[in-house]
């Protein structure tokens, strides 16, 4: 372990501070002092590896996401006949109780019948000769009896193989000199731990950039603390985006003396519009309009993407799209990517349509022409190249009488896509086939009926933001800010309401904060490890012939946390609940981590949303869910550097 000390570190990179410029400069001083090099960038999305990627073109550099990397890097291995049998000594379990199903589940059933009809029979043997090769199903859901890893499984799956085999962990430290992991605080432990042990002992170095505080998708689950503690730290510590008056509420916020920001030199000559102000009131849609009329450009904050898409005035078409099996949860896009994606690489063939023709439209009122008809000819599945050959003055004066006839279609505020559909066939310019295929889509029937003027709307949107959710900005920045605070019990869950009135009775510090959890949920993990189901699962017979692991488990978490103020304030009032009357439902209620967890989450959202603000911030609060003491709260939001309204 003390090796890794010298070539580890682990740069702390608050909101502002410059990340992706100094990760830059960086690989750009190391292919300098080194051609020779090969430097990996790990990012957390593809915007950000694309983002990254922009203006370092060198054969010597692979930027991706963890996803992509260990795709590209493991699957040479995925064939070898000993990674095939790691694979059946990890899976085989698994795979033997999906041919039994004796829960009768009805997914697994059908699984299991199409497995038949491809095979002819489906036993745990026929499963073994039938896997030749290992791959990424590039999705949130196994293939097990195919051989496909899901996105958690490709990472375990890497980490399993690695362990067993250290030549392959070698080899990352001999191919790669300088490790970067961007946006390290959403990696999990597995990732770190690849990386980690690929470099100790050699010359190879990792650095890890990331903000404890932007850590909102809660990936991480604290098994790599002790790790971090023998790293390296650097501290970037000038925040280059945000006022003065905005970066000591964020400090504030942040409540840690080895972590404080102060603004760059150039920053520190802006002032506000208006200082950063909290606004508590029982009508927040009436202020909020109110508040868009007088800053029309100010970017607005929801939890949620269907007030996200409301705002937009596309409500009917996120509904619609939502509601389709092939964007619901764990496939490889959800909803949100295709409604917001490019037309030229929108992985949906309706959007990628519709969004085409409205993107024409609008070069066509530019008086582009050129660029139109290039258009046209550069997507030859969807558009029919016959009606793009132009030899004669009459054949263009012809193609461009039908884009007028669609044209008027899209400009025609009653038409729905099933209308521009129609138009788009009745002009003879869409490919028949295409359309059919659409159409051969019985998911798609919602959205036919769906306005053409909110697609629109959408691709306005897209040009211009200016709503968002409070998940979806991190690493924007916008002049104003207007957060809209709410809550959620499901996914995800955020207590927002809680967190202040936790905020106002008790000083919190994302340190103090993420200890206390990884130590909670850690609790819990062993509970459900040992009963061997989740807590939330518990039915009545359940609880019954688990009661006495549940109650011992329940009394010794109350003994261990009594005194921590995190614990005291989230969770004790539960579990005397349940220790004075135990029972099912107190058990339930108490031992989960959603009480927790909602918190947390609401105050790194909180954070992360007050910190996308260069200059102007507005923190709009619904007064008739506020919990605890309203007095206090307002006194909370005043230390921390706040107008109250």
């Amino acid at each position: 372990m003390a090796d890794e000390v010298n070539n580890c570190h682990l740069i702390n990179a608050p909101a502002g501070s410059g990340k992706t410029t100094l990760i830059k400069s960086m690989v750009r001083k190391f292919l300098l002092e080194n051609p020779k090099d090969n430097i990996l960038c790990i990012t957390y999305t593809n915007r950000a590896a694309d983002e990254l990627a922009v203006n370092l073109k060198s054969d010597h550099i692979f930027i991706g996401t963890i996803h992509s990397f260990l795709h590209s890097f493991m699957r040479p291995y995925f064939a070898h006949s000993d990674i095939l049998k790691l694979y059946f000594e990890q899976y085989g379990e698994d795979i033997k109780q999906r041919i039994e199903n004796a829960a009768r589940d009805a997914h697994i059933a059908e699984s299991n019948e199409k497995y038949k009809e491809k095979f002819g029979k489906i036993d745990y043997e026929t499963v073994q000769m039938g896997i030749t090769e290992i791959f990424y199903n590039e999705s949130a859901f196994n293939s097990l009896y195919y051989g496909g890893l899901s996105h958690d499984d490709l990472i375990g799956f890497s980490k399993c193989i690695i362990d067993h085999f250290p030549i392959i962990r070698k080899r990352i430290s001999q191919r790669y000199q300088h490790i970067f992991i961007d946006e390290y605080q959403d990696a999990t432990a597995d990732v770190l731990n690849i990386f980690c042990d690929a470099v100790a002992g050699t010359s190879s170095q990792l650095y890890l950039f990331g903000d404890r505080m932007q850590q909102i998708y809660m990936n991480y689950d604290g098994r790599f603390e002790e790790r971090f503690s023998l790293f390296d730290v650097i501290k970037m510590t000038t925040n280059y985006r945000s006022v003065t008056e905005i970066v000591d509420i964020l400090n504030r916020l942040y409540h840690d003396p080895e972590f404080v920001q102060s603004n760059s030199d150039s920053m520190k000559l802006v002032r506000p519009d208006y200082l950063p102000r909290v606004i508590i009131t029982k009508d927040v849609p009436e202020v909020l309009a109110k508040l868009q009329e007088e800053e029309p450009d100010a970017l607005v904050l929801y939890l949620f993407n269907r007030e996200r898409f409301s705002a937009i005035g596309a409500s009917n078409l996120y509904r619609a799209f939502s509601g389709m099996k092939k964007y619901s949860f764990g496939r490889k896009f959800s909803a949100v990517d295709v409604l917001t994606a490019s037309y030229e690489e929108n992985p949906d063939p309706l959007l990628k349509l519709i969004y085409c023709v409205v993107r024409m439209e609008q070069d066509y009122q530019r008086g582009l022409y050129g660029i139109v008809v290039q258009t046209l000819k550069s997507n030859k599945p969807m558009f029919s190249q016959d009606v793009c050959s132009i030899n004669n003055h009459n054949d263009r004066i012809q193609l461009f009488h039908k884009l007028e006839m669609i044209f008027t279609a899209v400009r025609d505020e009653t038409k729905t896509v099933s209308d521009l559909l129609i138009s788009l066939l009745a002009a003879q310019i869409t490919e028949q086939a295409y359309v059919e295929d659409i159409l051969a889509d019985e998911e798609i029937e919602a959205v036919l009926e769906v306005p053409a003027v909110e697609v629109i709307r959408v691709l306005n949107y897209l040009d211009d933001p200016r709503v968002s959710t409070q998940h979806g900005v991190k690493g924007e920045s916008h002049t104003s800010v207007i957060f809209v605070a709410d809550d959620s019990k499901n996914n995800p869950v955020v207590h927002m309401y809680r967190f202040f009135d936790l905020l106002s009775q008790m000083p919190v510090s994302i340190q103090s904060f993420n200890e206390f959890f990884y130590e909670y949920t850690g609790e819990l993990v062993e509970l459900q490890s040992k009963i061997r189901m989740k807590i939330g699962d518990l039915k009545r017979t359940d609880y019954r012939q688990y009661e006495s692991e549940i109650l011992h488990k329940a009394t010794d978490i109350f003994k261990r946390f009594s005194d921590n103020p995190y614990f005291q304030q989230l969770c004790q009032d539960k579990y005397m609940k349940y220790l004075n009357k135990p029972g099912v439902t107190n058990a339930r209620e108490c031992l989960t981590e959603s009480s927790v967890l909602g918190v947390l989450s609401a105050y790194k959202l909180f954070y992360v949303g007050c910190s996308r603000a260069r200059k102007n911030l507005t923190v709009l609060i619904d007064k008739t869910k506020l919990q605890g003491d309203e007095t206090m709260q307002k006194e909370m939001f005043k230390r921390l550097g706040f107008c109250v309204e």
